[in-house]
């Protein structure tokens, strides 16, 4: 075997600057940081070729289980440790315990990754694992390169070194244009975690190690030789630094920067094998002795992230902590895997003695844990049917919506254009006049104002005829509406006679004129007295409007002159216009207040999985209201649609927020989205123990009592509910909204 004591500083320099994008990442510091992966994939593909060159005999044996203890070991290790923390918080409820773990153990968890459909770029931490499909990548790169790395070779001593070079390079360029393609496809977590997608940044690296070999480095000798070299070296980590801080998962330039990012570290890596050292200065030992423990950094950093995320302090505090807790950890796990060295040889196995005991105590829990698969499989099918259930409803509730709006707007139209158009209305009435002198003396301009009435007038007539004048009327289908009577100055009827001519109006509206000669015949304030008794009867006072025009009057104060004539049928036509306006202003009121009321009955419901999953048992009970449902809903998402909501004036007066701990709301979440719906009714859902210091206007809807009362509401991730628990919800709402 050949040796080498070389010591290439850059190299470490490389894996410290990358190893701590990948950390800023994780801690939500540096959106690009994701990126440093590919230098990882491509750094791991050359030391592994590098290595396996090293060796004058390869031995699978002894590569398996280099392996095993470099790589598989220390994953058992944090693994194991991990569940057994995590197995003393009652608050945490992971779910995925059992099937996660198990794809961590065997190598697959990139691929159970896409399957439960995790997302590494979420902005939440959902697993204390979910950055190890990266490991899983690695162990089976690691499975399958021993025997391309043979293959390799006896193409290079059957043929020669140009084929075997060309064929590596035909296999990066098929690889990493598998890569694009499926970036392409818009399915980012297809693209970043699947093995296939990822082996082109791994085969970059290999084909530098074996162009290394073969052919020695591929950097100019005039720049080999000269400090540009250095130049070249640190513009490209500043380029990379670059693309680490701008080029987040969203961006259109994802699968280039991935790309580009890869070129970037064959050449870091080419330009970091220049320059060995011997003497290391004080800061070249931490940058060794960080790069020493990148692996185990990288392994610790997310389930510490994990568990600081239960803890209530500031942003900046939990970062400084989570980077001392990670160095911390890593330093003692890298210390207890090399129980070979000699060195504190008894500290090193009574720190492993604590963490044997603490990782077989994982292990037992991960043995005994439930594998909750199916049953939250079927779940999410049941999500996923309510939420096409709800886009259905809700399109017909849009439709329902705009129908309703349509019929209010016609009716109230319709009122308007009537109102607008009342004076041909009542012209055209078929108004019926009965009447005596006073009438007949009028009765052509009535005709004129009225041309489809019908006047009924005579001399010296008295009240009592009406009656069977009224029925002779009806029986030939004469009998229009309204009804104008002029009746008692030559002599009034009873009042039972009076209410009999009105009760054979029926619903007909009945407009009857004072006298003038009231002091000599006495019926003005009876008729009164029948206008407050009966709703549909009108006073015509023609007493008041006339006092004091006696060019109304002939000489007896009772017949009408030619002015007399036009006033009198004026104030009837008035009389009528006014009662019809008033009584369409009614209507239009009426509509508009039932209307309103109706919109004030109506509910937008704001929520996620926990609304999501009770809808069909409320859908009936709330058919005619509206739900806004996102089972990734987070704060910016529900703020922004509750603001498009209010532009588009399309929030109901009521809304109701029914989020459970997926939504991450804190209180000061719910008191911006309090403040945003103004002079709306509000009710929250509470489903834990946050104290909701909310308005006195806001109504709490505290299920969370319930549930700790009820254990069998909630389903094994503590989130969601069963059968039981939705009835209960379902029953709670209705009573509380």
């Amino acid at each position: 075997m050949k040796s080498s004591k070389k010591y290439y500083k850059n190299l470490d320099l490389i894996r410290v600057l990358f190893c701590i994008g990948i950390l800023l990442y994780h801690l939500n510091a540096l959106k690009g940081g994701y990126l440093a992966v590919c230098s990882f994939f491509v750094l791991s593909g050359y030391l592994s070729c590098k290595s396996l060159f090293r060796k004058e005999k390869i031995s699978l044996k002894d590569y398996y289980l280099n392996r095993l203890l470099k790589i598989y070991l220390p994953l058992l290790l944090v693994v194991f440790i991990s569940i057994a923390i995590i197995s003393f918080i009652p608050n945490i409820n992971w779910l995925n315990l059992k099937p996660e773990t198990t794809s961590i153990l065997f190598g697959y968890n990139n691929f159970w990754q896409l399957s439960a459909n995790l997302d590494y770029f979420a902005r939440h931490v959902n697993s204390p694992f979910i950055h190890l499909w990266y490991i899983a990548i690695l162990l089976q790169f690691d499975l399958i390169f021993p025997f391309i790395f043979i293959g390799l070779k006896k193409i290079k001593e059957k043929i020669n070194k140009h084929v075997c070079i060309i064929v590596i390079s035909s296999l990066t360029f098929i690889f990493t244009l598998i890569f694009y393609k499926y970036s392409l496809d818009n399915n980012i977590m297809v693209t970043y975690y699947s093995s296939f997608t990822r082996l082109f940044s791994l085969l970059f690296g290999v084909l530098l190690g074996f162009i290394h070999e073969y052919y020695g480095k591929v950097i100019p000798k005039f720049i080999n030789e000269n400090k540009i070299k250095k130049l070249i070296f640190y513009s490209y980590i500043l380029i990379s630094i670059v693309l680490f801080i701008f080029i987040d998962a969203k961006s259109i330039l994802f699968p280039y920067a991935m790309i580009l990012v890869t070129l970037i570290s064959c050449r870091l890596i080419e330009y970091g094998i220049i320059e060995e050292k011997q003497n290391l200065s004080i800061f070249d030992k931490c940058i060794k002795w960080l790069s020493g423990i990148s692996y185990e950094i990288y392994l610790v950093q997310y389930p510490v992230i994990f568990l600081f995320q239960y803890t209530n302090i500031t942003w900046y505090l939990k970062i400084i902590i989570v980077i001392l807790a990670t160095l911390l950890l890593s330093w003692i796990l890298h210390f207890i895997v090399k129980f070979k060295e000699n060195k504190y040889k008894v500290l090193r196995y009574i720190i492993g003695s604590i963490i044997l005991i603490i990782t077989l105590y994982g292990a037992f829990k991960y043995i005994v844990a439930e594998d909750h698969t199916e049953e939250m499989k079927k779940l999410e099918e049941q999500l996923e049917q309510n939420q096409q259930m709800i886009q259905n409803k809700q399109k017909e509730y849009k439709e329902q919506l705009e129908q309703e709006q349509n019929n209010y707007l016609e009716k109230l139209a319709n009122l308007e254009n009537i109102e607008n158009e009342l004076n041909e209305v009542v012209t055209n009435l078929s108004i019926v006049g009965v009447g005596d002198s006073v009438m007949l003396g009028a009765v052509t301009n009535l005709y004129d104002k009225f041309p489809n009435g019908y006047f009924d007038a005579q001399i010296s007539r008295t009240a009592w005829v009406a009656h069977g004048i009224l029925t002779n009327l009806k029986n030939n289908n004469m009998l229009g509406d309204p009804i104008v009577f002029n009746l008692g100055a030559n002599g009034d009827c009873s009042l039972d006679c009076k209410k009999k001519i009105i009760e054979l109006c029926e619903n007909r509206e009945i407009f009857w004129l004072t006298v003038t000669n009231d002091r000599d015949v006495n019926v003005n304030s009876e008729l009164q007295s029948l206008s407050n008794k009966y709703s549909n009867v009108y006073i015509i006072d023609w007493n008041s409007i006339s006092k004091g025009h006696n060019e109304y009057f002939l000489a007896d104060g009772i017949h009408l002159t030619g002015k007399g004539r036009e006033a009198y049928t004026e104030a009837i036509y008035k009389a009528i216009y006014n009662t019809y306006l008033e009584k369409y202003n009614k209507q239009k009121e009426e509509l508009i207040n039932k209307y309103e009321e109706k919109q004030k009955e109506k509910i937008t419901f704001f929520g996620n999985d926990i609304l999501l999953n009770v809808y069909n048992d409320i859908e009936s009970e709330y058919s005619t209201h509206k739900f806004v449902i996102d089972k990734n809903f987070n704060f910016e998402t529900i703020k922004n649609k509750l603001q498009e909501e209010i532009n588009n004036d399309t929030l109901n007066y009521n809304v109701v927020f029914a989020f459970d701990s997926l939504s991450y709301l804190s209180i000061e979440d719910y008191k911006i989205l309090v403040d945003m719906c103004k002079d709306k009714k509000i009710y929250v859902l509470k489903t834990n123990n946050q104290f909701f210091d909310l308005n006195d206007e806001v109504t709490i809807i505290d299920f969370y009592d319930e549930l700790q009362d009820h254990k069998e509401y909630l389903m094994p991730d503590k989130i969601h509910l069963t059968e039981e628990g939705n009835e209960a919800l379902a029953k709670f709402l209705k009573e509380s909204i």
